[in-house]
């Protein structure tokens, strides 16, 4: 009997880690080659690991919810034959939930002399004057683990960022990051547990997905400064030439609702106001505009919220638009989308349909600078030339934009313009 030690894939360019949402087996199992293991996550998807080969699941590495390397073992699978640990794939750096090494002591100095203190590094000359290092939150509580001081690395990350790489070379030297101090004992900390669950009370751990959202939004809020513009649309003669598009269209074709025509407008709109089609990578300190619409399109489904992109909206037919959104919000349900589906928004669109209420404020998709978010269409009765009461069909139509690099008056003068194309939709397509 061997085993087989089953290690995290590298799953995309640039991902250290991954979340493990959910587990398809349990110690004990008996697994065929091919056999859902587990269903990791990391920024960018969600991924289903499968067994590479057949035996009893030995160990699994971690509970639902923790973040394990890219390398760490994930799985130890008996095996028949003779194999060992030499089977695995790729070799592991310690795993996120590494214990605290044992650090050899570095050679007593002669009595006759007095220990000098070590020179701060050019790291920690920096730190100190460019504040907190650069770390994510996995990083920092791996750190604090190993007690690890994060302000004497330097990091090999973009513009500094600590990594886990950078952990694994300090615990390979055997040495720690900064001077241990002399511990003072001191009472035990009491530890902070949580209180029990009251009757009623009904828990639920905040993993894969959801996670990542609060985590997402918390940064954006954080980050951006916020304001919300909001323009009243008359879409009346837009409903009208929907219907007519959707009386002539051929058999076959797909029922066109609103939102391509929406897309439509937008697109031609940001051809003239660039930097709302931009990023702001704020840390760097430049803003990249695109002349390309790349619009994220919010979808909600039973997992959470998920943004699937429309690559080059300006480029398709409001029927091919309106295919295209049919497919990215079909894969968004089934959990299907490819990893290009997921990637490259230059700016976001949200809405929530017949339920999109009177006024939204959406929250910014960090590092992109703006976030459309139309409202549900409803009849008003408004005055005609005459004073009499005429129904019409009225949008609400908000945006959310980041104040460091927009300015109101821009967000109010765009959307005047995306006003004046949603009113008169022939214009459209005369453009």
């Amino acid at each position: 009997m061997g085993q087989y030690l089953y290690k995290l894939p590298d799953i995309g360019e640039g991902v250290v880690e991954a979340e493990i949402t959910a587990w398809h087996v349990a110690i004990g199992d008996a697994v065929e080659e091919d056999a859902p293991i587990a269903d990791a996550m990391t920024d960018k998807a969600t991924i289903e690991l499968t067994s590479p080969v057949e035996g009893v699941i030995a160990s699994i590495a971690c509970e639902e919810g923790e973040l394990l390397a890219v390398g760490a073992v994930l799985v130890t699978i008996k095996t028949e034959g003779d194999g060992d640990e030499s089977e695995a794939p790729v070799a592991a750096p310690e795993p996120i939930k590494a214990q605290k090494p044992e650090v050899k002591a570095a050679p007593a100095a002669p009595a006759s002399e007095t220990p000098k203190p070590a020179p701060l590094t050019a790291a920690q000359n920096r730190r100190a004057s460019d504040g907190p290092a650069l770390a994510s939150p996995a990083v920092r509580k791996r750190a604090a683990s190993l007690s690890i001081d994060l302000s004497a690395i330097a990091g090999s990350g973009p513009n500094g960022r600590i990594t886990h790489a950078d952990l694994d070379a300090i615990l390979q030297s055997g040495q720690s990051a900064a001077p241990a101090a002399v511990p003072t004992p001191t009472a035990p900390a009491a530890k902070n547990e949580p209180t029990p669950e009251q009757d009623g009370e009904t828990r639920i751990k905040v993993i894969g997905l959801r996670r990542v959202i609060a985590q997402r939004m918390q940064e954006a809020k954080r980050h951006i400064p916020h304001f919300t513009y909001v323009e009243e649309i008359d879409v009346t003669a837009l409903e009208a030439f929907r219907a007519r598009a959707n009386q002539k269209s051929g058999e076959g074709a797909p029922k066109l609702t609103v939102l391509p025509l929406l897309i439509k407008a937008l697109s031609q709109t940001l051809l003239d106001w660039p930097q709302f089609n931009a990023r702001y990578y704020d840390s760097e300190g430049y803003v990249s505009r695109f002349d390309t619409l790349n619009l994220g399109l919010a979808t909600q489904t039973d997992l959470g919220l998920i943004v699937p992109v429309i690559k080059d909206a300006g480029r398709l037919s409001v029927w091919e638009m309106a295919i295209e959104i049919a497919r990215l919000a079909e894969a968004s349900r089934t959990n299907t989308l490819s990893k290009s589906d997921l990637e490259g928004a230059t700016t976001t669109l949200t809405s929530l349909g017949p339920l999109g209420g009177i006024v939204t404020t959406p929250v910014i998709n960090r590092p992109e600078v703006a976030i459309f978010g139309p409202n549900k269409i409803r009849p008003i009765f408004v005055p005609d030339e005459n004073g009499q009461p005429v129904l019409r069909k009225k949008m609400n139509f908000s945006i959310s934009c980041d104040h460091r690099v927009i300015d109101g008056y821009d967000a109010a003068k765009m959307m005047s313009e995306l006003r004046e194309r949603l009113e008169d939709p022939a214009a459209m397509f005369l453009d």
